[in-house]
């Protein structure tokens, strides 16, 4: 098998992320990437019509929404995001925080590669929203306060 260890992270929507292991590596069974979150940031609400994940939080704190839960992950927690059902995570406190993401099955990680190879500029909403299309990812209007 041909291992490729990618270390170099993408800019993604302002998030850094790192592909550590691809889905070619694994017949498509799995992939798990690392994303680095500025404090107050993380993605829109959104649904994975395709993977489910599964998230363990390295470092930092995260408010999560999953379906019509809400609930604060700290540092050590694992948490399941299984796939159709509306979700979002948000690094919250002062500090970065930093998730291990493992997707079931793989193939979301090439949207990350799409974005970014897109400079920050292009990351344009309507831009990213086709490439979510092609991936099965649903962006879904924020909450109303």
């Amino acid at each position: 098998m041909n291992t490729t260890i990618t270390t170099k992270p993408l800019n993604v929507l302002g998030s850094q992320v790192t592909i550590h292991l691809h889905g070619r590596e694994t017949n498509g069974l799995l992939s798990i990437v690392e994303t680095c979150d500025e404090p107050n940031s993380g993605p829109p609400p959104h649904i994975h019509h395709r993977e489910s994940e599964t998230f363990h939080v390295l470092e930092g704190e995260y408010e999560i929404s999953r379906g019509e839960e809400k609930f604060l992950a700290k540092k050590g927690h694992t948490f399941y995001g299984p796939k159709g059902i509306p979700h979002t995570f948000r690094a919250v406190g002062n500090q970065s925080g930093r998730l291990l993401v493992t997707m079931t099955p793989a193939g979301f990680e090439g949207f990350f590669e799409e974005v970014g190879a897109l400079s920050p500029e292009q990351q344009e909403v309507p831009r990213v929203l086709e490439i979510g299309q092609r991936y099965g990812l649903e962006f879904l209007p924020p909450p109303e306060s």
